[in-house]
């Protein structure tokens, strides 16, 4: 590949993409056990518990391709997801400093590397 080819990957600083990534697989396992009817620990899960993980898949897809908005839900699924200790805390709190740290990877004049532009 020659440096003008439309296909070469730029690395895009920080953690959000990964982050992004855990928050899509980890929305999808607990979608998938909430349709299946599987049971958590001491809680049985149903179809009507999968609206919160689907946000979690919501919030990461937006994250994933920089909109503002999926940098807002973030926030939000971000500061949740710490009441998790220690696992939910460590990640929410490392995605919630990514994206402020580089906040300027949503704004209009930022072009995503990975969604083909």
């Amino acid at each position: 590949m020659t440096n003008g080819d439309s296909n070469t990957r730029v690395r895009v600083p920080g953690l959000i993409t990964p982050i992004a990534w855990i928050y899509v697989a980890l929305g999808l396992a607990v979608v998938v056990a909430c349709f299946v009817e599987a049971q958590l620990g001491p809680f049985q899960l149903s179809p009507a518990d999968a609206v919160g993980p689907g946000l979690l898949v919501v919030a990461g897809v937006g994250a994933i391709l920089r909109k503002p908005w999926g940098r807002w839900l973030c926030y939000a699924v971000s500061a949740l997801l710490m009441l998790g200790a220690p696992i939910g805390t460590i990640i929410g709190v490392l995605m919630i400093y990514h994206l402020t740290v580089h906040r300027s990877q949503f704004g209009p004049s930022f072009q995503n590397p990975g969604n083909g532009q």
